[in-house]
């Protein structure tokens, strides 16, 4: 080694010295150009700096959480984008009105916890400043005379964020991407980002049993119990519904999309600027976006369909356009009007998260449905069932909003699956949904063994999404299946009538749960409701095997021996046999029911037929010779194991 050294500065002379310059420069001036960037120009979070921050937001202002605060009526916005350097300059006037029952002595006016978006000038009159914590951006404003019920007032602010530079990925979890990303073509912008808060509650808080014990934060956060009436003041988004007029101007060249309908849209000194202004009261949840897009635009029964996308990401516009109307359609002749005149999707580049609906607006990630290639025709059509479930929530959250309470999710995205399912039932038959519904299932299973905390019934739910949307489709789809579509679509419409568009008191689960079993006709009905909304119940079926035989009239008889069993669950999954006594449907089949290429024409015979607990035979003749049996081939029932209820038939011994 020593010798190596020695001669080391002879083996470097020339060209080898020259490169080994370069590459130290090249190392140096690179890591020079990102520390400058993500620690001077950004701030550079450490490991374990977020939640801490987050930890001493809460104990400084969780006590706040539930005290009677403002209402939003009105919100007036304009927002200048400089996609070129991203950023974003806001101004912006709220109108508030005190809808309690009793005097406001102060104002809560916060930003989105662990968002820096530091305030710039704040008017509000007859109010005075009391407490500004700059770290938090969180202040809280004095009245001059408490304002009285029924009394309102005006708030003026301004926000401003610009990205500089790179910046890195945070190391923390708890560092979620929560501020805008303004770019040179793609801005995607939510009012969470840019916009303040008004009052206090418990949204955004840190997450995580042991990290919030860690912190000295109590274990879990509480959810109203379900029978606590008391919380169908609080809705579950935390959002007041409001009337919104926004002006937004952004470069000639990009195309502006917000929320609300589009009034005016003029180009004048290099710069675009739109209005949008509400056509009904909506929740507050306001979307932005500006790209160079093109646009395709149909009209559906006199509601404007339009899919805004990158000019190169075109292949799956027309599937989502007629996914919009198949929706519109379905949901219109079974829930009840539509809303707005329009509905739209846009999609945005990949760091804006998958998809979510705002009011008659969807955005729609490119990664999730702009660039999926569906060419294959038995390939699952996700991008359909996607739109068809965002779509839904104009019903499904903007429509019924549920309490904060358990449960809150199987009425948006429980209901959201269920609407989707439907849509694609409609589209593609029952033999398609039964890859949707496989594909659930496993994910539900996957879900609950992973479960860290207690898994909770479908109907008490919260914040749990292998219930609220992997359960809650084979839940639904049962359900509809044995009481009936249309029954249940009416029920649907019944329970959005009560609900539609209106404040507290919010909807719960039990509203729901209720109208299902009002429309049970049998006892067994009535105990398979419970069973799917109010406890965790497993089911257990199988094929061990079937025999098929020629009878002299030429039929075939194919006797099938099945095994059934149920358990119910509690929230640590301990396990109690429970009698099982259910219709079922036990079918033969010349495919295997899934395989690659099955179809109606496979289907020989479906039965559905008396159940029981144990091993039984069960006979079926058709005019077709199968070649598989299988119970609960269409998988209706949380079978935890679902790939053992279809098994290839033999021939019967003579």
């Amino acid at each position: 080694v020593k010798g190596q050294l020695r001669t080391l500065p002879a083996r470097l002379r020339g060209t080898p010295l020259g490169l080994l310059a370069i590459a130290l420069v090249l190392t140096g001036g690179t890591g020079g150009f990102l520390f400058y960037n993500m620690n001077i120009l950004n701030h550079y979070t450490q490991k374990g700096e977020a939640a801490r921050r987050l930890a001493r937001y809460e104990h400084r202002y969780a006590r706040y959480a539930g005290l009677p605060q403002p209402t939003l009526a009105d919100i007036t916005l304009k927002v200048d984008l400089h996609p070129s350097r991203g950023a974003v300059q806001t101004s912006g006037t709220y109108r508030f009105t005190n809808a309690t029952g009793a005097a406001i002595p102060a104002l809560h006016f916060r930003t989105t916890p662990g968002m820096n978006l530091p305030f710039g000038a704040v008017s509000i009159a007859g109010a005075k400043l009391i407490h500004d914590d700059r770290e938090h951006h969180y202040r809280i404003y004095r009245f001059d005379r408490p304002l009285q019920p029924g009394e309102g007032g005006t708030i003026s602010f301004r926000t401003a964020i610009e990205k500089r530079g790179l910046s890195a990925l945070p190391r923390d979890p708890q560092a979620h991407e929560m501020d805008a990303q303004p770019a040179a073509n793609g801005t995607y912008v939510a009012n969470y980002q840019i916009l303040p808060l008004l009052g206090m509650d418990r949204t955004g808080f840190l997450q995580g049993k042991s990290l919030r014990r860690e912190h000295g934060l109590a274990a879990e956060m509480p959810v109203p119990k379900l029978e606590d009436t008391a919380a169908q003041a609080r809705n579950y988004a935390g959002f007041d519904r409001v009337d919104t007029d926004i002006t937004v101007t952004t470069d000639a060249d990009q195309t502006l999309v917000a929320t609300g309908a589009r009034v005016s849209d003029t180009v004048a000194g290099g710069r675009r600027t739109a209005r949008f202004v509400s056509p009904v009261s909506s929740f507050n949840f306001i979307t932005i976006q500006s790209a160079r897009y093109s646009v395709k635009t149909v009209d559906a029964g006199g509601v404007r369909l339009q899919v805004y996308h990158h000019p190169a990401h075109s292949m799956n516009v027309d599937r989502m356009l007629g996914a919009m109307r198949d929706s519109l359609d379905y949901f219109a002749r079974n829930f009840g009007p539509y809303q707005y005149p329009y509905a739209r999707i846009i999609e945005r580049p990949g760091y804006g998260g998958g998809a979510n609906s705002a009011a008659g607006t969807i955005g729609y990630s490119e990664k999730i449905g702009f660039v999926m290639d569906l060419s294959d025709p038995e390939r699952l059509d996700f991008v359909s069932y996607i739109t068809a479930h965002e779509l839904a929530h104009q019903y499904w959250f903007h429509q019924v909003m549920p309490a904060d309470m358990e449960g809150a999710e199987v009425l948006t995205e429980g209901l959201a699956q269920y609407s989707a399912l439907m849509v694609m039932k409609q589209r593609y038959g029952e033999d398609q949904v039964r890859i949707f519904l496989k594909y659930e299932l496993d994910r539900y299973l996957q879900g609950r063994r992973s479960e860290q905390v207690a898994e909770n019934p479908l109907g008490r739910t919260r914040n749990q999404g292998y219930i609220h949307y992997n359960k809650a489709s084979i839940v639904m789809y049962l359900l509809q299946d044995r009481l009936g579509e249309d029954r249940v679509n009416a029920m649907l419409r019944t329970l959005i009538g009560r609900y539609r568009l209106r404040p507290a008191p919010y909807a719960r689960s039990s509203d729901l749960v209720d109208g299902f079993l009002a429309l049970a006709r049998t006892p067994a009905e009535r105990r398979l409701v419970v069973d799917q909304l109010y406890r965790i119940t497993l089911y257990d079926l199988k094929v061990s095997q079937a025999q098929v035989r020629r009878l002299a009239d030429g039929r075939f008889e194919t006797m099938v021996t099945v095994e059934a069993g149920k358990t119910h669950a509690d929230g640590q999954g301990n396990e109690r046999r429970a009698e099982f006594d259910e219709m079922v449907d036990v079918g033969v089949f010349t495919a295997r029911p899934g395989d690659k290429g099955f179809s109606r024409a496979n289907v020989v015979s479906v039965q559905r037929l008396p159940i029981r607990s144990g091993v039984q035979q069960v006979r079926i003749t058709s005019h077709r010779k199968p070649l598989h049996a299988g119970i609960d081939p269409y998988i209706h029932f949380i079978d935890r194991h679902s790939n053992d209820n279809v098994v290839a038939i033999s021939a019967a011994k003579r």
